[in-house]
Parts: structure tokens; sequence; C-alpha cells
């Protein structure tokens, strides 16, 4: 009756053990595109977890039983211990990240000044989206014009800024000289979780005084393009440089291509909308940020909910990180960015501006006890390429943050850059222009 038990003991754990890494083989199969396209993904994704599952489902079913017990209860002992590792990340993780919600823990109060701008958690393309715009020439392409924007809170206060009469994160005084450089990109550009003057375009302005910040949270490379397109001839900046972030900005260009309110963005004879925001816009947009306001409430629960962090939990997802397993899902063909720049340098040569590109890594290249970078090269080699090929220059945040002593402390908790981060990537965007006015 004993060994009966414990053969049957043995075995489910065994089989437990063997089923959970089997299990992440079918899913990295399923997706095959993103986690089985090269060697390194498919011993990380498919071989390595494969051969673990196979050998605790071989073990279960022929070993003898006392091997048996011993092989499942180490075996799932050390997966349970792995899953409470993830789970003190998982807390760490979400402790660094929930300030990106902006919220303010027991002070709903203090959310009245900023309930007239976009809530943290959402976007401008998600604004478009509820208001169904229809085409390009109708699309909202900054935030609403000179409201306190929340970008998020540093610990339990709230970090803002003012928008400009565009709904740029700018000084307005800005527009009263001649613009001497335009900043496109994400909310890296926007300076998320960064007061003002520790933002990347804020330092920037210490060598170019006259600069215009586009930048704006959930932005990719078609939006970008579409905001160059409206703002960039009533401008006429000398320099345009595009910030590309290698986290998202390759994800968010497939999904952008896709989007009513950015057709046409190509075509140089498509109208792109009045630089000003259409009052009348800008009162339905109104309407739908008070909505937002309204259902989320900034609350903990709200900001969770919109995360994938019980799935990522059961991926061991922050322990790979941690161990330099967890490698960028597989960079796929978008012929689209390389006319992405080649129309925007078009744009910009139309009034006698040059057109620069600035590439931004991931934190997570920087973390991890082994070496992982490698699995992140291929985009940014496609990236360069593009950038080559279209005639633009690249600069190159990654060799510079590597070189720094700690490059982990160049990105918040946020994942986003620090202050000190922000001020190497203005510092090396200023040196790379400079360099270029040099040789012409």
């Amino acid at each position: 009756m004993a060994k009966s038990k414990t053969d049957r003991i043995g075995f489910i754990l065994c089989v437990l053990v063997a089923a959970y890494f089997l299990f992440a083989v079918a899913y990295a199969l399923v997706n095959a595109h993103n986690y089985a396209t090269d060697l390194p993904r498919q011993l990380r994704y498919v071989v390595g977890p494969g051969l673990i599952g196979v050998g605790m489902l071989l073990a279960g079913l022929f070993l003898r039983p006392e091997k048996r017990l011993l092989a499942g209860i180490y075996a799932a002992s050390v997966l349970f211990a792995l899953f409470l590792f993830e789970a003190v990340l998982t807390v760490k993780s979400v402790r660094g990240s929930v300030g990106l919600a902006g919220y303010i823990k027991g002070a709903s109060n203090d959310y009245e000044r900023f309930r007239n701008a976009i809530p943290p958690s959402y976007t401008i393309q998600a604004l478009n989206r509820k208001l169904a715009v229809p085409e390009l020439s109708g699309a909202l392409l900054s935030g609403i014009p000179n409201e306190e924007v929340l970008l998020c809170t540093r610990d339990n206060e709230p970090v803002s800024y003012v928008s400009d009469r565009f709904g740029f994160r700018n000084p307005d005084a800005v527009y009263g000289q001649d613009i001497e450089l335009l900043l496109l990109g994400d909310s890296f550009t926007e300076g998320i979780c960064l007061p003002d003057g520790s933002d990347i375009a804020s330092q920037i302005r210490a060598a170019y005084p006259a600069t215009v910040n586009t930048g704006t949270r959930g932005a990719g490379p078609v939006f970008e393009l579409a905001v160059l397109r409206r703002w960039g001839p009533a401008f006429r900046p000398k320099n345009v440089v595009m910030l590309f972030f290698e986290g998202n900005d390759w994800q968010n260009l497939n999904s952008e291509l896709k989007k009513p309110s950015l057709q046409g963005v190509f075509d140089l004879s498509t109208p792109t909308g009045p630089t000003m925001p259409d009052p009348a816009l800008v009162k339905q947009a109104r309407g739908v940020v008070s909505d937002w306001w309204e259902e989320d409430a900034q609350t903990l629960s709200g900001f969770l909910g919109r995360r994938a962090w019980m799935r990522n939990f059961f991926a061991l997802q922050q322990t790979a990180l941690v161990l330099g397993l967890h490698y960028p899902r597989a960079t796929t063909d978008r012929p689209e960015y390389l006319e992405i720049l080649k129309t925007a340098k078009t744009v910009t040569e139309g009034w006698g501006g040059s057109l620069s590109l600035v590439y931004v890594p991931q934190v997570d290249r920087f973390v991890g006890l082994l070496p992982s970078s490698a699995a992140y090269e291929d985009l940014r080699q496609r990236v360069e390429t593009a950038s080559k090929t279209a005639g633009v220059q690249f600069i190159d945040l990654t060799p510079t943050i590597y070189g720094s002593d700690v490059p982990r402390a160049l990105y918040a908790p946020d994942s986003h850059l620090s202050e000190e981060g922000a001020r190497i990537g203005a510092q090396k965007i200023i040196e790379a222009l400079s360099q270029t006015a040099v040789s012409e």
C-alpha cells in the first residue's frame, strides 16, 4: 500500500513538472513566428524546456518508485522555488511600474487638476479610435492644449507638465522664435515620469533652445510620420530627430498601418489636417477623456487589469530576465519602415532640413546573469540598415549605454530613461548633430 502511494505521488509530481515545460514548448510552437525563428530562440523556448519536459515524463513513467518520488520532489521543489522568486520579482516590478498609471494612494481629490487631460494609461491613438476618426486630416495627433498633464506618480507624488498651445510638452514661449530642432517619438521622448528640466527635450535645449518636443506615449513610426507631415512644414526646423524605441516601435508599426486615422500618411498629396487643434474635435475629446477618468479612477486594480501580470508570472518572465534567458519576440520583415524614413526625409528636405534617427535600446538588454544582447541585434541591424538605405543619420544609444559604468542605472524602475539616462541620451544627440554640422 505504501509503495503504491509513493509510486502515485512520484508519478504525479513528475507529470506536473513535465506538463508545465511541455505546455511552454507547445505555446512557443503555436507562436513559432515569435519564439522559434532562429537557433537562440529555438534552444531557449523549444529545445531546452522540451528536454526538461520529456525527461521528467520519462522519469515518471520508467524510474523505480523511490527514485521517481525523489525526482518528482526535487523537480517540483525547484519549480516551486522559481515561482516564489518570480512572485518577489513581480511585486517589485509592479511597485516600479505602478507610477505609470498615475496611481496616488488614498488621494483621489489630487486628480481634479488633471481631469481635462488624457489619463496616464491612455493614448492619443486610443482617443482617435474612441472618436471613430475616419481619416488623417481629422485625426488628433497631439494632446489637449493648455492643460496640466499627469505623467505618472513618483513616491506617491504626481509628476506633470502643462501642455502648450498645440497639446505637446513644451514651454509655450518656444514658438516665439525660429524652431531649431523637432523631436518625434513616444513616451521616451515625451519624458514619462521625468519632471520639467529632466526630460530629454529639456536637456537638448541646453544646446538647441528652440527645440519642439512632439513625443507622446503610445506613438509609433507611422504616427510620428503623420506628426512630421502636419507640423514640420509649419515649423521648418533645421533638424528633425526621430527616436526609435527598441521595445515596441516595430510592433507599433504593424498595428498603426491598419488604423483609419493614419491611412494615406505615405501619400504626400493626402491632407494631414490643421496645425491648430479643431475646437469641435477638442470638445469631443474632452468628453471622452472625462469618461475615461470616471471609468478608470486611476485605481491600482484598474492598472493591474490592463497588464499581463498573470501570464508573465506563469511564464516566469521576470526570473528569466534576471537570468538573462528572456529573449524578445523575433523580428519580422517590415519594408514599410524604410518607406517611412524615405518619406520623412523627403518631407524634411522640402524646407531644407536634415533628418536623424536615434535608436533607444530597451532596458532588458542590460540585465541578466547571462549575456543576451545578441537576441536584440537583429532588430537594431534592421533599423540601422533602413536608416542608411534612406540616407538618414543613424544615432545609436546602445554602445553609449553599454559603455556607462552601470547601464541599468540609466533606466528608471518603470523601464523608461532615468534623469541620468535622458542626460546621456541628449548629450549623444547633441554631439552627433554638432559633428554633422561641422562636416557640412
